[in-house]
């Protein structure tokens, strides 16, 4: 146990030796900043509830979201979590605190017009994402889609092993079904890509990406889409069409990496007007237009 550990001292050792992968490392360093900016050379053991409480406020009042105060706020806390079991603190100093929940932001992915339109404008890798995003709903990033190989890919036997994201999968990759109309872009894919030597699906001239932000927005804005849309959202925009045009759920889930196929009900099936509309008028009803006044 280091007894008067800072809580810069303590974050630095968090991000050397265990949050060690380069994008969640730039990620949380930048997000850690405010704090330590306001309580770094502080003791981390000297910590107390207020201050946290009083920090989520003051980000509140410079303009930073609800959301993502309070991340970095639990980004501290699980560092100092991670302080406890090292032996680096006796006991975490902010246990038991709470946080004000934020409202979630539901952002209605593509429609199929939508990723159309982006896709005829958008640099060939975005292009590539939006393609393999709308067909499976991979992660888009390092975690899956970005790891993918051409050695996982058999075009013959039309599959894909997707890479399988460290978020409890049992394997290290599922199968993925080539849908029909996209294998003659991935024949082509891999024939260019052969000819630059380069191993990865997603890639910008050769080299392996890790991110895909300021081609991903350009693209919409080329496409006249002005509302939010994220490359995440091609995750969301799978399941809500294959749902909606009659997909079984279980398999939709095998496809997408879920264990709990009840996930993709909670959180990825944006339920569209029409599809509520048909929800209701399923069943027979009471044919009230039948029934005399």
């Amino acid at each position: 146990m280091t007894k008067g550990i800072t809580v810069r001292e303590l974050a630095d050792a968090y991000f050397t030796m265990h949050c060690t992968h380069p994008v969640t490392q730039k990620s949380g360093r930048y997000h850690l900043r405010p704090l330590l900016h306001l309580i770094g050379g502080w003791q981390a053991r000297r910590l107390k509830t207020h201050h946290i409480s009083d920090f989520v406020e003051s980000q509140r009042q410079s303009g930073v979201s609800l959301a993502t105060a309070v991340l970095r706020a639990k980004l501290l806390l699980t560092i100092l979590r991670w302080g406890v079991s090292t032996g680096r603190l006796m006991v975490n100093p902010l246990e038991g605190i709470r946080f004000p929940k934020p409202k979630a932001r539901r952002v209605m992915p593509p429609t199929l017009a939508e990723a159309r339109r982006m896709r005829a404008v958008a640099a060939y890798h975005v292009a590539r994402v939006i393609t393999l995003g709308m067909m499976a709903g991979p992660r888009i990033g390092p975690s899956e889609l970005f790891k993918l190989r051409w050695e996982d890919v058999d075009l013959d036997a039309g599959i894909i092993r997707m890479p399988n994201a460290k978020k409890g999968a049992h394997a290290e990759s599922r199968l993925v079904p080539v849908r029909d109309d996209v294998l003659p872009d991935m024949r082509r894919w891999m024939e260019e890509d052969a000819k630059l030597g380069c191993p990865w699906v997603i890639h910008w001239q050769g080299k392996k990406v890790s991110c895909i932000g300021h081609a991903w927005h350009s693209a919409r804005k080329a496409a006249g889409i002005t509302r939010r849309i994220t490359p995440y959202s091609l995750r969301h925009a799978m399941p809500t069409e294959a749902l909606e045009y009659g997909a079984d759920v279980k398999a939709v889930a095998e496809v997408m990496g879920h264990a709990d196929p009840t996930m993709l009900l909670r959180v990825y099936q944006h339920t569209r007007y029409r599809l509520r509309k048909k929800a209701v008028n399923a069943a027979p009803g009471l044919q009230l237009s039948n029934i005399d006044s």
